[in-house]
Formats: C-alpha cells, structure tokens, sequence
C-alpha cells in the first residue's frame, strides 16, 4: 500500500472518528435541553394552581422556556442522528471521497478503492 493509500485511510478513519465524536456531543446536548424543557414544564405546572397573577405570568414564562428548550431538543437531536449516519456511512466505505475545489472547479479526490 502507498503512502497516499495509507493517508487517505487514516483521514477516513479521523474523520469517522471525528463524526462518532460530533453525534455523542449533539445527543448529550439534546437530552441536556429535553430534561431543561421537562423541568420548565413540571415548574409551569407547579405554579398554576396558585391564584395569583404573578404566579400566573411566571407559569406563562416557564411554559415558553418549555417549549424553547423543547425544540433546541429537537434541532439537536436531529444533528445527532446526521453525525451518527455520517459516522455509520465512513465505517461502511459508504460516502464518495470528498471533493477538492481547485481553480474555481470541483474534482473529485482519487477513489482507492480501486
């Protein structure tokens, strides 16, 4: 195997490394904000049943904290699950070889695999 040959694995296997690296940090990151949105929720619910309009309005704030947080959760889950495929895709020999811009013009980087 060539040294170019060599290299372009290692950087596959960085890169593949690097993506596994990306999904677990964008699930811890949705499941940090999905157990903010809960207790936003669990706080908007505590205080409504008290009859009063200053608990009423921070009710209406911690529900809108609920939902903000709720689809920060989301948004990063779903970039969770698109560095996960990535990953999953490198390991598999799945993806193209990235393309180079040289002069303005897209190329393709040398297949190995052949």
């Amino acid at each position: 195997m060539s040294d170019e040959e060599q290299g372009y694995g290692a950087r596959r296997a960085e890169q593949q490394r690097r993506s596994q690296a990306h999904a677990f940090m964008w699930a811890e990151r949705a499941n940090g904000e999905y157990e903010q949105a809960v207790r936003h929720e669990d706080d908007a619910r505590e205080r409504q049943q008290y009859d009063s309009s200053w608990q009423r309005d921070r009710a209406a704030e911690e529900r809108r904290l609920a939902q903000f947080h709720g689809v920060r959760s989301t948004e990063a889950l779903k970039l969770a699950e698109m560095w996960a495929h990535v990953a999953r895709a490198l390991a598999d020999g799945e993806l193209p070889p990235p393309a180079y811009a040289i002069g303005g013009m897209l190329q393709s980087a040398p297949n190995h695999a052949e």
